[in-house]
């Protein structure tokens, strides 16, 4: 019992020094960019944590998965630019049905929120969401862990399966989701078609 302890004091240190999701008193990573009251607690973001910590103890993925998020407007931006990715990946690979499930990404490392909406011409992408919206399938990850498998190195099942990525809803949808997800990042990374609609509304400002 007492070694069980340690390890869980151990995990929590660990959590705190990466930045990732802690009690409602931390503040967001990017908290001088994106104002105060932001909020990222989420049942399965622990979890998901403590599936990442083993991953490293394994030798699974490297320590960069657990390393402290880049801060400031840098650190920001380049999140915004992995969830872009993985947004116009999902888009690609959706069939444009305004009746498919909303879906909340949250990084657990940044506590940083974003929501995909459906809708006739796809998914519709908003950054710096104030938190999953009720009914939302909600996709639980660190940032370091999609770059990884954006970039090919993991797949999204293997990610799955080692609970490195968790997605929480509605039996069927989250099925829709998962789905979705694995034949989005099964894909290279495509090109934006021309004179297709953004369908992005980031906010934020570079500084």
């Amino acid at each position: 019992m007492r070694s069980r302890l340690h390890g869980i004091a151990a995990t929590a240190l660990l959590l705190l020094a990466s930045g990732m999701a802690m009690p409602r008193a931390f503040a967001c990573g990017f908290d001088g960019i994106l104002g105060d009251g932001f909020s990222a607690e989420h049942p399965r973001s622990i979890a998901v944590a403590l599936a990442i910590s083993d991953a490293v103890a394994a030798g699974i993925i490297d320590k960069a998965a657990v390393a402290p998020i880049v801060p400031g407007s840098s650190g920001y931006w380049r999140a915004v630019g992995h969830i872009g990715a993985f947004h116009r990946l999902l888009g690609a690979a959706s069939t444009g049905d305004a009746h498919a499930p909303s879906i909340s990404l949250l990084f657990i490392d940044s506590k940083l929120w974003a929501r995909l909406t459906p809708g006739p011409q796809g998914y519709a992408l908003q950054v710096h969401a104030p938190g999953a919206a009720p009914g939302d399938v909600v996709i639980v990850t660190s940032e370091a862990i999609l770059a990884v498998v954006l970039a090919g190195a993991m797949t999204p099942q293997r990610a799955l399966d080692l609970g490195l990525i968790a997605i929480d809803g509605e039996r069927d949808e989250a099925a829709t989701t998962r789905g979705l997800m694995l034949g989005a990042t099964g894909r290279a990374p495509p090109r934006a078609a021309a004179g297709a609609p953004a369908l992005i509304r980031a906010f934020g400002s570079a500084r």
